[in-house]
């Protein structure tokens, strides 16, 4: 589980990193993104792994040394914003 959480952790600095520090996407997105931090396709994110996250979270944010990542619904949808922490716009 610890692994799934880093690879979580990585994968939220590279969309934040990758969207010039800020990024929004449904838990889909989120998971499939997660393939391009490992070449591991065990660590890979599953959707429902995503989901099972985004409902923990429960419409709380938090911060890492990698991201601030929020998760809110949208228009029906589980969304995640993620934002780069290095920006100061936390």
């Amino acid at each position: 589980m610890q692994d799934k959480l880093e690879i979580f952790l990585r994968t939220a600095k590279m969309l934040a990193d990758d969207s010039e520090g800020m990024w929004t996407g449904d838990v889909h997105d989120f998971a499939t993104a997660s393939a391009y931090v490992t070449p591991d396709d065990r660590l890979w994110l599953s959707s429902g792994e995503v989901t099972a996250f985004h409902q923990e979270l429960n419409g709380r944010s938090f911060v890492s040394e990698y991201a601030y990542v929020s998760a809110l619904h949208k228009n029906g949808k589980r969304m995640f914003i993620v934002q780069e922490v290095d920006t100061g716009e936390v």
